[in-house]
């Protein structure tokens, strides 16, 4: 955002000084939902500086995390200076360690692939305070999932009343649930809104198996966990 048309403070001259040529500061747009800023700073702050430095583009904020990895103290946090509603404020931000390798495992339930939420999901800023670790990400056509209307962009929190707040929570759950047998799912939509469905389970078409990528050697890996036809593994 342009300085000129920010309200004056008192670092204004030298912010100007450090960058006289775009003359500007970076403006908040949103925080991660789950991250550890996402209660201290708000849509349009304005950060001014970074531990006392001034900051004019991304790669100020990147050099001051950087140092974090030189640092004794080994808190991660961040001393931000932000200007919010024409008030400069001081606050100690934490960080988040972010691998950026994307989804390492997902399950095939029911025809619905469920994963936890990934970066994009997590940049529109909403988590369920239920749990959020089990996300509907897309499903299959003619799948129960898919007739039942457990679609995407959602999240499962419950399975016949116990809670699924994450994927293990998930499989353990569902684990016990024979083919045929009615589930009742509970879930939160993307805007918020909580949903309860059942679906009939079908093992046949159907299988429980799940995906996970092996670091070590670069690949996915596919496992049966249930399936009308085997034990549950």
């Amino acid at each position: 955002m342009d300085l000129d048309m920010i309200m004056t403070s008192r670092c204004h001259l030298a912010l100007v000084k450090k960058d006289p040529l775009r003359r500007q500061v970076l403006q908040v747009k949103g925080c991660f939902a789950g991250s550890k800023a996402e209660n201290l700073l708000e849509q349009g702050d304005m950060i001014l500086a970074i531990n006392k430095k001034l900051v004019t583009c991304f790669r100020d904020i990147e050099d001051a995390c950087q140092l974090l990895d030189h640092s004794s103290n080994d808190d991660g946090k961040l001393d931000l200076t932000i200007l919010r509603r024409g008030n400069e404020i001081e606050l100690l931000v934490g960080t988040d360690v972010r691998d950026g390798n994307g989804a390492k495992r997902a399950i095939n339930w029911c025809g619905g692939i469920l994963q936890e939420p990934y970066p994009a999901v997590r940049a529109l800023g909403f988590l369920p305070e239920e749990g959020h670790g089990v996300y509907v990400a897309r499903w299959c056509h003619g799948s129960p999932a898919h007739r039942h209307g457990l679609f995407a962009l959602q999240w499962i929190v419950e399975v016949n009343g116990k809670p699924t707040p994450n994927l293990d929570a998930f499989v353990d759950v569902t684990k016990a649930i024979e083919h045929g047998e009615f589930v009742r799912v509970r879930s939160v939509h993307l805007n918020g809104k909580p949903r309860v469905l059942t679906l009939k389970q079908d093992l046949h078409y159907w299988p429980t198996w799940e995906l996970r990528f092996d670091p070590e050697t670069a690949m996915w890996r596919r496992k049966v966990i249930k399936s009308l036809d085997s034990s549950v593994l």
